[in-house]
C-alpha cells in the first residue's frame, strides 16, 4: 500500500487493537496521526491489569492460527512471534468434573485430512459420534454449510443431525468460546465462517495460541512507541464529547474544550461508545438506528493463584456441566502456578457477587483437579460487555468502515469483517479503513 496523499492528517478516536492497527498503518505511510484515548492506557478491552506482584490481562485471550492479520500487523512492528506467542497443534480435552473426557486432537496432515482424521480418532465419541461430525466436516469443507438466511448455531446443529455428545462436548464449547453466544442465539453463518476459517484452509489455522506476554506489551507498547517515533501523537485521558460536521463533511472532534482538526476522523470505538457521537447527526440515523440494536454479552475471567507446582497437562482444558468453561494455564507466560478460569457469554453467574462466585469456581476446580493443593488467592475480572452478541442476523446490523459522511469512518470489531467480536476482527477492521483512507 503506497501513499497517495502523505499531506493529509488522520484523528483516531480510541485506543484499543483496531484503531492502534489504523494508525500504525496511516503513520507508516505518512500521514499525520492525533490518536485520542478516553482511558489512561491504550488495548481497550485487551490490555494489562496487575494482580499482586504480577501483570495478567483483563480477560485471559486465546489467539489461534487463523489470525492471520494479527499476526502480520506484529511482524510488522518487529514483534518475534517466537518469543511472544506459545503456539501449538491443536489439541482439545473436554471434561465433566470426575466423569466422561473427550478429547479432540488433530494430526500434521494437510488440510482437511487432519481434521476428517482428528475427528475419526477422536477420544470419547461413539462411532455414531464421530460420522455424524465427520459428515459436518465434509459439508464445511464443501462450504455446504453457508446459510443464505441466518438461523441460530442450535438449529443449524438440529438440522445437521448432530448428537447430543456432539453438541454438549464439542460444539456448543467452540460456539461460546469464538461467538460469545449462546448456541440458542448464537448466529450459524458467523460459527460457520469461523470453523471453516479455522479447519479448511492451511494446517496450522487451527493451531491453539497463548499469549507468553501480557496484551499491553504485544501490542499497545510497541505500536505507541512505532506511531510517536514515526511522527504520531498519542493523547491518553481524552475524551471525544461530540464530532463536527459541515456540508455531510468532517471538520473536527470536540475534547471538553478542546477541538482537534483533520481531514478524516476514524471511530474507532465499541458500538455503545460511538453511538452518542453519531446519533444526531441526520446523515447517520440509518447506522445509529442500527448500532442501537446491538446487544451485548460478559465474559468473567478469574485468575487462581495456586503453589509454583501446580501445572495441568495441557494448558488449555474445558470444563462440561460446570460454571467454569475453560481452565487456561499461565505457565506458558512465566506465571506457574497461575491458572485463568474462562466463563463467557451469560448465565447465572452473573447474579452471584464475587465471594459467592469464587467459592464456586474453587469448588469446581477443587473438584475437576483434585490433587491440586488449595488455591492462594484470586482476583474475578468481570467485563459486563466484553463484546457484542453475534446473535442470529447480526451480519445485517454491522456497518462498512466508510460512512455517508465524507471523511468519517467507523473501525472495530463489530463492522462488516464477518467475523465475531475478536482481537483478529478488530486488526482486521483497522487495516480495511487505513486501506480506504489511503484510496481516497
Amino acid at each position: 500500500m503506497q501513499n497517495n496523499k502523505p499531506e493529509k492528517s488522520v484523528i483516531i478516536v480510541g485506543g484499543g487493537w483496531a484503531g492502534l492497527t489504523c494508525a500504525t498503518e496511516l503513520v507508516r505511510l505518512g500521514y499525520k496521526i492525533t490518536l485520542l484515548e478516553s482511558a489512561r492506557q491504550l488495548g481497550g478491552r485487551a490490555r494489562r491489569i496487575a494482580f499482586d506482584d504480577q501483570s495478567v490481562d483483563n480477560g485471559q485471550h486465546i489467539f489461534i492460527g487463523a489470525y492471520r492479520e494479527t499476526f502480520s500487523l506484529l511482524k510488522s512492528l518487529n514483534i518475534s512471534l517466537t518469543n511472544t506467542l506459545d503456539r501449538r497443534p491443536l489439541n482439545l480435552l473436554f471434561q465433566y468434573c470426575g466423569g466422561k473426557k473427550f478429547n479432540l486432537r488433530l494430526p500434521a496432515l494437510i488440510t482437511p485430512l487432519n481434521l476428517f482424521v482428528g475427528l475419526l480418532s477422536a477420544k470419547g465419541f461413539s462411532m455414531k459420534d464421530k460420522m455424524r461430525a465427520l459428515v459436518f466436516g465434509l459439508k464445511l469443507f464443501s462450504n455446504s454449510l453457508f446459510q443464505e438466511n441466518d438461523i441460530s448455531v442450535s438449529e443449524l446443529l438440529n438440522k445437521e443431525r448432530q448428537t447430543e455428545n456432539n453438541i454438549k462436548a464439542l460444539w456448543e464449547p467452540l460456539c461460546l468460546a469464538s461467538l460469545n453466544t449462546p448456541i440458542d442465539e448464537a448466529s450459524a453463518r458467523v460459527f460457520v465462517r469461523v470453523l471453516h476459517d479455522t479447519f479448511c484452509r492451511s494446517q496450522k489455522d487451527a493451531d491453539m495460541i497463548i499469549p507468553k506476554v501480557d496484551l499491553g506489551i504485544l501490542l499497545p507498547d510497541p505500536a505507541s512507541d512505532f506511531i510517536e517515533q514515526h511522527g504520531g501523537t498519542i493523547h491518553l485521558s481524552k475524551r471525544v464529547t461530540s464530532i463536527n460536521i459541515n456540508q455531510r463533511h468532517i471538520t473536527d472532534v470536540s475534547c471538553d474544550n478542546e477541538t482537534f482538526k483533520a481531514d478524516h476522523v476514524v471511530l474507532a470505538l465499541p458500538p455503545h461508545a460511538c453511538l452518542p457521537l453519531i446519533k444526531d447527526h441526520p446523515a447517520l440515523h440509518d447506522i445509529a438506528y442500527n448500532l442501537n440494536s446491538f446487544s451485548y454479552n460478559p465474559i468473567v475471567t478469574a485468575y487462581v493463584k495456586y503453589p509454583a507446582s501446580v501445572r495441568p497437562n495441557q494448558p488449555i482444558q474445558a470444563m462440561l456441566g460446570t460454571t467454569s468453561q475453560w481452565v487456561i494455564s499461565r505457565d506458558v507466560a512465566g506465571q506457574p502456578g497461575l491458572i485463568a478460569v474462562v466463563i463467557s457469554g451469560p448465565g447465572p453467574h452473573m447474579q452471584l457477587d464475587n465471594e459467592q462466585l469464587e467459592v464456586t469456581i474453587k469448588s469446581e476446580l477443587a473438584n475437576c483437579f483434585p490433587h491440586w493443593p488449595q488455591a492462594d488467592s484470586i482476583k474475578i475480572i468481570r467485563e459486563k460487555r466484553a463484546t457484542y452478541s453475534c446473535r442470529v442476523g447480526i451480519d445485517l446490523l454491522r456497518p462498512d468502515n466508510k460512512t455517508r459522511i465524507n471523511g468519517l469512518w467507523l473501525a472495530g470489531d463489530y463492522t462488516k469483517t464477518f467475523y465475531p467480536a475478536t482481537i483478529e476482527s478488530a486488526v482486521l477492521s483497522g487495516k480495511h479503513t487505513a486501506e480506504q483512507i489511503n484510496l481516497t
